[in-house]
């Protein structure tokens, strides 16, 4: 699991040392990102699979070329997506393109979405603990959250769920403002 305290410059500046745990870090905390990709293509596992190797490959050997840490989401979002339009070409080509493969289209908006979803799970995982697990049981689950039973995981009578969820979403716009700055 990567360590989310650690921003991204400070991982990225890891893995240019050339520390693996830092990789193993990087990958992690990048691969519900990356795969989703693929996967929004219609590819099997397995593809999918491919495809997120060659896009951390990729990044491994284009780390240091990039300038802005900040800007390495959106650097993966388009390696992923370029690789996906390459996949399903090839499988087209093949006659092996299923119904639908390859119809997703990535533009401008729905790469910043993308973005922001994961700088979202950035800043809950670098939240952490009872924050982090009440709002993505608020928010990240079922459509209406059972507020008894989230209270109970969480060990905190119901009446606390809202003034702890303020204080939860507080802590979460400043972690986010800070990533942003």
């Amino acid at each position: 699991m990567p360590d989310a305290q650690e921003s991204i410059q400070e991982l990225v500046d890891r893995c240019l040392d050339g520390d693996e745990s830092a990789w193993r870090a990087f990958v992690d905390r990048h691969s519900r990102l990356v795969y989703s990709i693929p996967r929004r293509y219609g590819f099997d596992r397995e593809t999918s699979e491919d495809i997120f190797q060659d896009v951390f490959l990729a990044a491994y050997r284009s780390l240091d070329s990039i300038k802005d840490a900040q800007s390495i989401p959106k650097w993966l979002i388009t390696t992923a997506v370029r690789a996906s339009s390459k996949a399903a070409k090839a499988s087209k080509k093949s006659g092996h393109l299923q119904d639908g493969l390859g119809q997703m289209v990535f533009d401008e908006v729905e790469s910043d979405r993308m973005v922001r979803i994961q700088e979202l799970r950035t800043a809950l995982g670098r939240l952490g603990g009872r924050c982090e697990r009440l709002l993505t049981s608020l928010y990240c689950g079922v459509q209406t959250p059972n507020y008894n039973e989230i209270a109970d995981s969480l060990q905190i009578p119901r009446g606390s769920l809202g003034p702890t969820r303020k204080r939860c979403l507080e802590k979460l716009a400043s972690l986010l403002k800070s990533e942003l700055d």
